[in-house]
């Protein structure tokens, strides 16, 4: 029986997303949502999670959480690319997010993901060309910063 993605039975379909290693590495590839779930370590004793961009809209950093202790590596720079890409929205850019830029509390997008971590499309119908586009330019920004602070 094939995988699902949903409570109504659907098949899976591949979709494109990018892959932020523990070391910082980006790379893309297309794989079921399933595959990329295992990819991140969610076949474990634990809970998957996603976690809005709001720059990028529908794309979400897509993380694994273990329920006993967590001693996997910071993901620096996949944090460096979440931090990036949700930042304040102008107003009317996305009917999710109706509010000010001025609004947003900027401790919002501290977030401390731990192990491999990846960035799908929330509807999973895969990343466009935009969306690698922009997930590249936030990893190479993000790796610039920690490697100026010492930090990579």
């Amino acid at each position: 029986m094939p995988h699902t993605t949903d409570g109504w039975n659907r098949q899976e379909q591949p979709m494109r997303f990018a892959f932020v290693s523990p070391e910082g590495e980006l790379s893309f590839d297309t794989k079921l949502y399933h595959d990329i779930q295992a990819q991140i370590g969610g076949r474990g004793t634990g809970e998957t999670g996603h976690e809005s961009l709001r720059s990028l809209y529908p794309v979400t950093a897509y993380f694994y959480v273990p329920y006993n202790q967590d001693d996997r590596r910071m993901n620096k720079v996949a944090n460096g690319m979440f931090w990036e890409l949700s930042g304040p929205v102008a107003k009317g850019t996305d009917d999710e997010y109706e509010e000010e830029p001025d609004d947003y509390d900027p401790e919002d997008r501290v977030i401390k993901l731990r192990g491999p971590v990846a960035f799908i499309n929330r509807h999973n119908w895969g990343l466009s060309r935009e969306h690698e586009n922009e997930l590249r330019a936030a990893h190479e920004t993000a790796v610039q910063r920690l490697r100026s602070r010492g930090w990579l």
